[in-house]
């Protein structure tokens, strides 16, 4: 009877599931053909087409035999140790969620499915696998869309069918596993171990796996010469003789099943990893399923108040609430002062303590202590070389990307536009207050970047006219150069909300489409021209006065004044952005433009 229950509530999940996925997709799909009609949809549908065609579609017209990858052209020997370095990936992607992870479970409910589905005859499992359910259909069309239409699958031997249903398990039980944690984390927080204490100890099992699995082998660690790596046997060699090393890989062992269906070179190497992937991905079913039942009111109440929370701040009616615990302010704020100070003390306060001043220079004397550790290896400087470089690369990275992942918190101003309006406050102001968060935050992270680049490189001795000092100064130029021009990127994001305000998604659920891939790549093109306007009259200002000064006074100090002018370039450009901004704002009708 209870086998007969079960499958009748598993049945009532899944017709609920489909017939609310099929009905969505086809109110999804006719309101976005409609809305085709306005000429700002119709040019973001078109972008994105151009784009599905030009690294999607034009790869299926052509031929086989013109199709050549770089994974095709890596040695052999170093292909097969690409599944063992993605199970060491994988280990430290699980390692870094368990020891940042917040508090709460997301499971991402709306508000309609929590006014129909809730009340419904349905346990809190049959609520879970809804919701795991929900997940499969982003995880099986980026999975088969890589493994068919790309054909990736090719670069490993294997048949791209395989690639896609291996990238399908991997995919699948990596959204059980942080699922499964989330649950996990959550009971052990009743159960009285707060997030700091659970960090610290997830940090000590850290350092304690990472010595013991590396202890046995810690005087073969140094890389092999510079002029034995033209030879792929030889760092071959040097990486199996780490990676099988006796702890080392009996903690890659489960991790190595996840990935092995990825990486088959046939069907019967496909077919042998198969059932270990398959076993997994039911382990962590299990799991998700289990640990949610003692606290499962907590979970959905939890849903209940993220979904009421997000509709409340569409509408505009989010109301300041007291939080449950008082929360350490950022930093002193006074009486009178900038508008903009304000501003950033509520975003820093609404982020939590994690974003504080002191968090940051903990992670400036860790890179230093983890930098003077490799400096005084006998692999040294080709590591620290290695390494600046991929800070460096990472850097110019999160300048470019930085502001996509922050556009969100930016945007949020028409949630609220006609509260701050209501304020003595002009719209300079609003403007300049909105961008001091995302700003700060970017500058942090982009120094701290910057920090450890110019680190690995002072240690690494330098080569040439980069001496240590030079190295040093170039530094201090860049971070002059990083607030200003973080808050032209987030300008742009900033004058899209203002603009075209029919071009912001909503919160969940509504950001998908041709039309709004297109809008982003728009966005994209708009980010690549912000950074050269911005730095053309930056650069030409900044290069007359290196060359006047390096012919008075020296290397160092044109170094420096070169940047100082090019910062004050650019201090002048956002004054004049702040402007158009400001106006933009003071003439904005939110019950208008909102239509």
């Amino acid at each position: 009877m209870s086998t007969l229950a079960a499958s009748n509530r598993f049945t009532a999940v899944a017709g609920a599931f489909f017939y609310l996925q099929i009905t969505s997709l086809y109110n999804n799909l006719r309101r976005r053909l409609l809305r085709l009609r306005q000429p700002k949809y119709l040019l973001g549908a078109l972008a994105g087409a151009a784009y599905m065609y030009a690294f999607v579609f034009r790869h299926l017209l052509r031929s086989d035999t013109a199709r050549t990858t770089s994974l095709q052209a890596m040695p052999s020997a170093l292909l097969s140790d690409l599944p063992v370095l993605a199970a060491l990936v994988l280990l430290l992607i699980v390692w870094l969620d368990w020891l940042f992870a917040g508090e709460g479970v997301e499971l991402g409910f709306s508000e309609t499915e929590i006014a129909f589905l809730f009340p419904a005859p349905l346990t809190r499992t049959a609520l879970i696998q809804y919701s795991l359910l929900r997940s499969q259909l982003a995880i099986f069309f980026s999975s088969f869309l890589l493994g068919l239409l790309l054909r990736r699958g090719a670069a490993f031997g294997g048949h791209p069918l395989q690639y896609a249903t291996g990238l399908w398990l991997l995919l699948s039980m990596g959204r059980l596993h942080l699922l499964a944690a989330a649950f996990t984390r959550e009971r052990l927080a009743q159960r009285g171990l707060g997030i700091w204490p659970r960090r610290a100890l997830v940090l000590l099992v850290g350092v304690v796996l990472a010595a013991v699995c590396l202890w046995p082998v810690h005087a073969q660690l140094a890389l092999p010469p510079m002029d034995t790596w033209k030879d792929a046997a030889v760092l071959h060699a040097w990486f199996v003789h780490i990676v099988t090393s006796t702890p080392l890989v009996w903690l890659l062992l489960p991790l190595q099943w996840a990935v092995a269906p990825l990486f088959a070179a046939d069907t019967a190497s496909f077919l042998h990893a198969l059932l270990p992937a398959l076993g997994l991905l039911g382990l962590h079913y299990w799991w998700a399923v289990r640990v949610q039942v003692s606290f499962e009111e907590a979970t959905i109440a939890h849903a209940r108040r993220q979904a009421l929370r997000q509709s409340a701040r569409r509408e505009g009616r989010l109301r300041e609430r007291a939080p449950s615990k008082p929360r350490s302010a950022p930093f002193v704020l006074a009486a009178n002062g900038v508008p903009a100070l304000a501003f950033l003390w509520k975003g820093l306060l609404a982020l939590g303590p994690m974003y504080r001043l002191r968090s940051w220079l903990l992670a400036c004397v860790l890179a230093f202590i983890g930098v003077q550790w490799v400096a005084a290896q006998p692999w040294a400087k080709p590591a620290l070389l290695a390494s600046g470089a991929g800070f460096l690369m990472l850097g110019g990275w999160g300048l470019l990307f930085g502001p996509m992942f922050m556009q969100r918190s930016v945007q949020r101003l028409l949630e609220y536009l006609d509260i701050l309006k209501s304020t003595p406050l002009g719209g300079r102001q609003i403007a300049l207050g909105e961008l001091a968060t995302p700003v700060a935050l970017m500058s942090f992270l982009l120094w701290l970047l910057l920090w450890i680049t110019a680190l690995c490189f002072v240690m690494a001795g330098g080569r040439g006219v980069f001496t240590p000092m030079v190295i040093t100064m170039t530094a201090v130029g860049v971070a002059l150069l990083v607030p200003p021009l973080s808050a032209l990127m987030l300008c742009l994001p900033f004058a899209g909300t203002l603009y075209f305000p029919a071009w912001i998604a909503p919160a969940k659920g509504g950001g998908r489409g041709v039309e709004v891939m297109g809008q982003r790549m728009i966005f994209m093109a708009g980010y690549w021209l912000t950074l050269l306007l911005a730095l053309l009259p930056a650069t030409l200002l900044a290069g007359v006065m290196f060359l006047l000064v390096n012919w008075l006074l020296g290397l160092l100090l044109a170094t420096l004044l070169a940047a100082v002018a090019a910062c004050a370039v650019l201090l002048l450009e956002l004054h004049a952005v702040l402007g158009v901004l400001g106006r933009r704002i003071d003439d904005f009708d939110v019950s208008q433009e909102l239509r």
